[in-house]
This record gives structure tokens, sequence and C-alpha cells, in this order.
């Protein structure tokens, strides 16, 4: 365990990841999320009762959610903190999440233009990849 990590992370969240902070707003509700510590871009949520769908696995509004959570990790590591808004992301469904199991989603940056920024990833439970993603983000202009 990670000096970070609290005693009560579950067993299932692997070393090198952290709690956020977000408990409030949209991603409070949706989470909680973790942090991969380091340089590398990760976010990951242990799939919880309520993020299943009627089929008892991880709903594909988790993964999505999951998914441009990690966009704007993969955007901010690149280029440090920024307002902006997701432009575009597309997502391919490829296996389920199940109830318990810790999934995270990583990726790369792309290219990075004035305001634009472009990256992909992919969402894996374990070693198996359950999905992929890409998407466009918008840098704001400060007010």
């Amino acid at each position: 365990m990670s000096d970070a990590q609290s005693p009560d992370t579950p067993d299932v969240v692997p070393p090198g990841w952290v709690l956020t902070p977000w408990r409030e707003k949209f991603a409070g509700a949706a989470g909680p999320y973790y942090f991969r510590e380091g340089e590398a871009s990760g976010v990951g949520i242990v799939v919880e009762e309520r993020h299943l769908n009627l089929g008892g696995l991880a709903h594909g509004g988790c993964l999505a959610t999951l998914a441009d959570m990690s966009l704007w990790d993969i955007c901010r590591r690149k280029v440090g903190p920024f307002r902006g808004v997701t432009v575009t992301m597309n997502t391919e469904f490829l296996g389920p999440g199940h109830p318990g199991e810790f999934i995270y989603a990583e990726g790369d940056a792309l290219k990075s233009t004035g305001s634009l920024m472009f990256a992909r990833g992919v969402v894996r439970a374990g070693e198996r990849v359950i999905m992929n993603f890409s998407g466009t983000v918008k840098r704001l202009r400060a007010d």
C-alpha cells in the first residue's frame, strides 16, 4: 500500500493508486475515482453495486464516464491544469466489467494544437481490455 493510500482502500486497488479528492458534483456522484501516482496516466474505479446495469455488469455509462475522466487526466499530464470541455469521445465496448473489480483507464496524448488536444486509451480490468476510447478536448480561455 502506498503511503498516500488510505487504510480503508479496497484490497482490489493496486499499489500506486490514490483516491481522488473529488467528492462533489458529478465526479463525486459517479466515483469514487483513483489516480495512478507518477507520470503515467491512469484513472480507476472499483465497480460497486450502483455502477451496474440491469444485467449485473458495469454499466456502459460508468465505463464511458471513466474514459472521459481519463481523457482529462491524459491531457492534464501533458500540458498542466486547464479549464475545458470534451468535444468528442468515441468508444468501443469490448468486454464486461464485473462487480468488485478494479477497472482503470490509461492512454496517450496524440496531438495538441492551440486549443484542441487529441488523446486515446483503453479501459482494462486487470490485463483484459474491456473498452477502447479516443477523444478531443478543447481548452477554454481563462475568464
